[in-house]
């Protein structure tokens, strides 16, 4: 059994880390976090060294690698305190070559190696949330065109992205769910910003369509296949929040460390109080599962032998154990860690908003429970 990276893998990794110590991107993060602004900057320079042609196939001009690179990647960016929620969208290129027509990808694809926010999906209504039996956006065809309706709720990106894939329903068969290709400067679209918890450095919105004109050419993949295009995305994106959440940890993890075998009262560093040894001890224990965690389900996906709720399992055990490190953290930093602009507190801010965004919690148990119990029936 073989943990360590090859040597590829840890130069790839090793070159994150470097840009990342090349200046002091926190001033930056926060001015982002700030006034909620997507730091372009930032992801340029990171898909400049290859990001976003990591998962891409090398056909497509992608270096064709898996998920355990893309996990080192994650791990290193968030060791340094990169915000690497904002980068879900940039492994995603498998969905549009998959799903999307020659035109649909020939858009996308114009935009590898910018670091511009190009696409995400629309499904969560405000009565459609981890259901979507009560959706009401609704496509209707007539006159040769397809006009969408309805209002979606919460969409991550939304106010940024030049093309939103809208689930609906077909008004003539409510029963069928579809999803659409749709270019975010149509008429008929209006969007209205919602302010954030956390994950400010990229935008949140309600998407209103009014009648918005579409063509047969606009549908995004085959029609009514909607629920099976997302359960094989699904788990790509919760196994990206995983990562996110585990980086977070580590970045805050490291910073606390530092602080505490510096920080002196009674006599002595408050790393050699034993309270605060068990805060250490906990944390390291969290991250060794999650990272264990993390690259065996990497490793799993990279060999074909991904099980069904393995990302379910990790996004809720990630985003609980992640918050206890950060929390954990905050508390031994003190007050350092709430006065002024720390990044922990960004980090406590963000971590919470996880266990919400890309599927609740209380789904991931769900999930995770079902299929763990799937063997032994």
């Amino acid at each position: 059994m073989e943990f360590a990276l090859s040597e590829e893998q840890q130069l790839m990794a090793d070159a994150f880390t470097e840009l990342m110590e090349s200046r002091n991107w926190e001033t930056y993060f926060n001015e982002c976090d700030n006034s909620s602004e997507y730091p372009q900057e930032w992801v340029e320079a990171i898909c400049e060294l290859g990001f976003d042609r990591i998962l891409l196939p090398e056909e497509y001009e992608g270096l064709g690698m898996g998920w355990v690179e893309l996990t080192a990647a994650y791990e290193a960016l968030g060791r340094a305190g990169g915000p690497t929620y904002v980068l879900y969208q940039l492994p995603g290129y498998e969905s549009v070559i998959r799903e999307g027509n020659q035109e649909q990808r020939e858009k996308i694809l114009a935009n590898v190696g910018t670091g511009n926010q190009i696409l995400n999906y629309a499904m969560t209504e405000p009565s459609a949330g981890s259901s979507w039996d009560d959706m009401q956006t609704t496509y209707t065809r007539r006159d040769g065109k397809v006009y969408l309706n309805g209002h979606k709720t919460f969409q991550t990106s939304s106010m940024k992205v030049p093309y939103m894939v809208v689930m609906a329903r077909n008004c003539e068969d409510m029963s069928v769910y579809t999803e659409w290709f749709v270019d975010m400067s149509k008429e008929g679209i209006t969007k209205e910003p919602l302010h954030k918890l956390g994950l400010r450095m990229d935008s949140c919105a309600e998407l209103y369509f009014d009648n918005v004109e579409l063509e047969e050419s606009d549908l995004y993949g085959t029609e009514g296949n909607a629920f099976m295009r997302g359960i094989k995305d699904f788990d790509q994106e919760r196994f990206l929040v995983a990562l996110t959440n585990y980086g977070t940890a580590y970045c805050a993890f490291e910073d606390a460390a530092r602080y505490a075998n510096m920080r002196i009262q009674g006599g002595k560093p408050i790393a050699r109080h034993q309270l605060t040894q068990l805060k250490f001890a906990d944390m390291k224990i969290a991250l060794t599962n999650m990272r264990n965690m993390l690259y065996e389900i990497a490793w799993k996906y990279d060999n074909g032998q991904l099980g069904r709720g393995d990302c379910s399992m990790a996004k809720y055990y990630c985003s609980q154990a992640s918050a206890m490190v950060v929390d954990n953290a905050l508390q031994i930093l003190a007050g350092v860690g709430v006065t002024g602009e720390h990044r922990v507190q960004r980090f406590y801010r963000d971590l919470r908003v996880d266990r919400v965004s890309g599927g609740t919690d209380e789904m991931m148990i769900l999930t995770a429970g079902r299929f763990a119990l799937r063997d032994y029936q």
